[in-house]
């Protein structure tokens, strides 16, 4: 614990660099049709170049109190800055635009009737399975090492993936590791996993390391996994705390395992032709804006996962870190997955998150 209440605090002092991110907790007026575009109004950037206005639509699976709407705000604020005025970023929360489908609001960005998008790579390995290689178990043991990896050749081939689908990568965030939690023990060793009826993200590889691990997994709608809690249904679920907290999980729950077993990002992503048609100083702009309202987004993930680690420990639930042979005997129960796996996510792309 010690070393992520540091993180915490750590996180703290970025909250300056992340101003930008707050915004209005209520949704746009809806926008018709694709980006709009007036050429006989303009607006200069500082540097005195001109830009056509233009709207644009941030679509985001998470609700509208999230640092994924954050995330879209931020970059609309600093891309009207740069570029005075001219290009507007209207967020639109929920996947509100696709009727809460999260799999149609990755194919209205390909598609170009949503102009930016942030959904997880869980989503869109229903797209490209290549794309759940960033879940792979124990693929990060910390989050300097997601860092390192998805800021480094692991991000660049994943980000090949995401652009072959005719899209424009701008940065990936973070969705989190996904922490396990139920109501009725703590789960310490792998033997305490077994027999436990959890709630499982619908993933193919998210089922096959939960049934390693002994879970009796079962796949639902979000929408549905409360009340599957509240009348035992399900004995517990597994999400990143900011997901959990914001669904009230903890009111029904009384056990969390909070471990680096998986682990998802988000992808941040443009239109691929309305980016090619952009002019290059637009390009740069939009680029530089992406990669910063990315990272600012992951790091206010990180101090929000440690809140509400506190907030929920002061609530009575209580946390449960595993020890190295603990990690020990969950790695060696899901290692075959990365043979397993290994053709549907590429020999390659592994390497590339493992060399």
């Amino acid at each position: 614990m010690k070393k992520f209440l540091a993180l915490a605090m750590a996180l703290s002092m970025t909250a300056t660099l992340l101003a930008g991110c707050g915004g209005s907790s209520s949704a746009p007026a809806a926008s018709s049709g694709a980006a709009a575009s007036t050429p006989a109004a303009s607006g200069s950037a500082a540097s005195g170049t001109t830009f056509e206005k233009q709207t644009w639509k941030f679509a985001c699976s998470a609700t509208e109190n999230t640092c994924w709407a954050d995330m879209g705000r931020d970059f609309g604020q600093m891309v009207s800055d740069a570029t005075g005025g001219a290009v507007t970023v209207q967020v639109y929360a929920a996947d509100q635009l696709t009727a809460g489908n999260q799999s149609e609001g990755i194919q209205a960005v390909i598609d170009g009737t949503t102009e930016l998008s942030a959904h997880s790579n869980l989503i869109y390995s229903a797209f490209d399975q290549r794309l759940n290689v960033v879940s792979l178990p124990f693929l990060f043991d910390s989050f300097d090492d997601v860092d390192a990896k998805l800021d480094g050749d692991g991000g660049k081939a994943v980000g090949e993936v995401v652009e072959s689908m005719g899209l424009h990568l701008l940065g990936i965030g973070e969705n989190g590791f996904r922490h396990p939690t139920n109501s009725v023990r703590p789960i310490a060793t792998l033997a305490d996993m077994k027999g436990l009826k959890l709630r499982v993200a619908g993933s193919e590889l998210l089922n096959a390391e939960y049934g390693k691990w002994g879970a009796n997994w079962a796949n639902a709608n979000w929408s549905e996994v409360y009340t599957g809690l509240q009348t035992g249904t399900y004995d517990g679920q597994e999400n990143p705390l900011p997901t959990a907290d914001g669904a009230s999980i903890a009111e029904v729950q009384k056990y969390v395992t909070y471990w680096t077993g998986v682990y998802d990002c988000i992808f941040f992503c443009m239109n691929g032709d309305l980016y090619n048609s952009l002019s290059p100083e637009l390009q740069a702009i939009v680029d530089e804006c992406g990669q910063k309202a990315a990272q600012n987004q992951r790091q206010l993930e990180r101090q929000q996962d440690q809140e509400i680690l506190k907030k929920w420990q002061d609530a009575g639930i209580t946390v449960t870190e595993l020890t190295p042979e603990a990690v020990d005997e969950f790695k060696a129960a899901s290692a075959s997955c990365y043979d397993e796996f290994a053709d549907k996510l590429t020999p390659e792309l592994i390497a590339a998150f493992t060399k």
